[in-house]
């Protein structure tokens, strides 16, 4: 007989939590959410509560509307923005690097008012 050994349960709560905190972060209603993926308000309450199964076909709906992948949403580590992972190696860099990007971003943001 083939099959998976030791595969895990999924905790939807668990994903639930992160699918809403991943709403949240950007500032998105579920109204909102429901309508971009196509499904009632009622199963974006459902799935983010953890009572309801999410489908492959919608974790990966929710995976590009978030900009966050599957596996962090399903595994047990808990949801990091993208703001924060770059958060995270900005800190590793040396002062000195860190200036260089903070001057480049400076740059960035005259150069762009200026078109305007």
């Amino acid at each position: 007989m083939f099959g998976v050994k030791n595969m895990k349960e999924v905790n939807y709560e668990k994903v639930g939590m992160k699918l809403r905190k991943a709403r949240e972060y950007l500032n998105l209603t579920q109204e909102q959410v429901a309508n971009i993926l196509n499904v009632g308000r009622d199963a974006i309450l459902r799935i983010e509560k953890g009572t309801r199964k999410v489908s492959a076909d919608e974790l990966s709906n929710f995976s590009r509307l978030y900009k966050i992948s599957m596996d962090e949403i399903m595994n047990d580590s808990p949801y990091v923005s993208n703001e924060q992972a770059y958060a995270r190696g900005f800190e590793k860099l040396s002062l000195k690097d860190q200036k260089e990007i903070l001057d480049l971003i400076k740059l960035k943001n005259d150069y762009k008012n200026k078109e305007l």
